[in-house]
């Protein structure tokens, strides 16, 4: 039996819809956690969103460190001024 495989547009497509599936999860977990914590350094923030986003997927370190940035450029996130490895909520 010989089953056909996705055209290679559909496949393509696939793994972007996953992909921009994943940052929003990466974006709500993040949200989520500066929200209850107010302020937090950077390797607690990734290990806590890491933990969290196990159970649907193996987030990727660089990938969660890209979210932070985007974060900070839409203004839910600020670095510390004295301390650039430490981030506050801000939304």
């Amino acid at each position: 039996i010989k089953i056909p495989l996705p055209p290679v547009d559909e496949k393509k497509k696939v793994i972007e819809d996953v992909d921009k599936d994943r940052r929003y999860a990466i974006d709500a977990s993040i949200v989520r956690i500066m929200k209850s914590r107010k302020v937090l350094g950077h390797q607690q923030l990734v290990l806590e969103c890491v933990e969290q986003l196990n159970r649907m997927f193996k987030p990727d370190f660089k990938a969660i460190k890209k979210r932070i940035e985007d974060l900070i450029t839409r203004d839910y996130l600020e670095r510390d001024k004295d301390n650039p490895n430490l981030f506050r909520y801000l939304a």
